[in-house]
């Protein structure tokens, strides 16, 4: 090698070494200090990225689960009310029952009706103040609700309908109407139901889907917003499958419209029959229901004669399946929001334990390269001060 003195080579390998180990000293020790193998996406930008969306599931999970938590808070105070309702109910139907004997006077039967008014008015007073958050559950106005249960959109349960607890409504029963001509007489029915409807859409690549929805049965009295908002409930319990949902509109009428990028709505219908108030003009069909029937609920209970206690029965027994009915649904809703929430934690917890092992510090190992590069970086210095003094041997020989 040459002897010089305006290049120090061994100078410059050693500051370039010295360097290097500097960079690598100062990476163990942000790792170390902040527990992150990953501290920016320049120490390994695959990694990151894939630790990013790992991270992005998470979060989102976690939210899940909170969500399925306040969808178990939702039918634990429906279930909870209709509970008080029903054992009301019970109530009722005992001083019916009491009230039906014929040792009672016409007295003993208006004793017995004025504490059926008072149960009948707290049914409605329960039914028209429960609520959670805000909305109401039992006054007939919860037209269905979706919890998002999922870190990506779609991912939905829904709690379609809770039963209508209002007096008005409940226990809903068809007694004989005042049917005249030819010396006829007898009890009246109301029924009838909206049969299979078939919603067709486009999914995201433009494949043509249909999906049929199960007949929704329309009850005596039921009115077309009636129909409309099981229709939309019926809809919306296919969400998961069409990504299809339905709304009711301020008129009363139908909307549906898609949840995921990229669907297209082309159709809803159920034969050829004329439309029933879908905004996009579905068809939509309806059996007739006949006419003259007599429809009695809770709120005109009078058990002060002995047809009426008779017919109390009959409305409290319907009463108490449609309740015991609701009830049920939300113990099952719960148990499901339940197993929800389990599958959600579980899949966070092993998506955490993934994402550890991408972007977290392995301290066994990165103490083990602390050590390393503090050691380079002590020699490294030791051998720079050995490089600068090289070019003082040339002076001797110029002595």
């Amino acid at each position: 090698m040459a002897q010089v003195i305006n290049t120090n080579v061994m100078s410059l390998n050693a500051q370039r070494n010295l360097n290097t180990n500097s960079s690598s000293l100062a990476l163990s020790i942000q790792q170390l200090s902040s527990g992150k193998r990953i501290t920016s996406f320049a120490v390994d930008a695959a990694g990151g990225a894939i630790a990013e969306r790992f991270t992005t599931q998470i979060r989102g999970l976690d939210v899940a689960s909170r969500n399925a938590n306040d969808g178990i808070s939702l039918s634990q105070t429906a279930e909870g009310a209709m509970q008080e309702i029903g054992n009301n109910l019970q109530r009722i139907r005992e001083l019916s029952v009491q009230s039906a004997n014929a040792t009672n006077s016409s007295t003993d039967r208006e004793a017995l009706n004025s504490e059926v008014k008072q149960l009948t008015s707290e049914i409605d007073r329960v039914a028209n103040q429960t609520s959670f958050n805000g909305t109401k559950l039992l006054d007939g106005s919860f037209s269905g609700a979706l919890f998002q249960v999922g870190a990506d959109a779609g991912q939905t349960i829904g709690i379609n309908s809770i039963a209508d607890a209002n007096i008005d409504t409940l226990g809903r029963a068809n007694f004989a109407a005042a049917v005249s001509g030819a010396g006829v007489s007898g009890t009246a029915t109301a029924s009838g139901s909206v049969s299979g409807i078939s919603l067709s859409f486009k999914d995201a690549s433009g494949s043509a889907k249909s999906i049929t929805i199960a007949d929704v049965k329309v009850g005596a009295g039921d009115t077309a917003a009636d129909v409309n908002k099981k229709v939309a409930s019926a809809i919306n319990d296919k969400l998961d499958q069409t990504g299809m949902y339905a709304s009711i509109k301020s008129d009363g009428s139908v909307q549906i419209e898609s949840l995921k990028a990229g669907q297209d709505f082309t159709s809803l219908s159920a034969g050829t029959s004329s439309a029933a108030g879908i905004t996009v003009g579905a068809g939509i069909t309806t059996a007739s229901a006949a006419s003259g029937s007599t429809a009695s609920t809770l709120g005109s209970l009078d058990i002060s004669t002995f047809s009426g206690a008779q017919q109390a029965l009959e409305i409290v027994d319907k009463a108490l399946t449609t309740v015991n009915s609701s009830r049920a649904d939300m113990g099952a809703v719960q148990n499901r929001f339940t197993s929800t929430i389990a599958n959600l934690s579980a899949t966070s917890e092993n998506l955490s334990a993934s994402r550890s092992r991408i972007a977290d510090t392995d301290y066994a190992k990165t103490t083990a390269e602390l050590t390393r590069t503090q050691i380079l970086q002590q020699a490294g210095t030791a051998m720079l001060a050995q490089a600068k003094s090289v070019p003082q041997n040339v002076l001797s020989l110029l002595q």
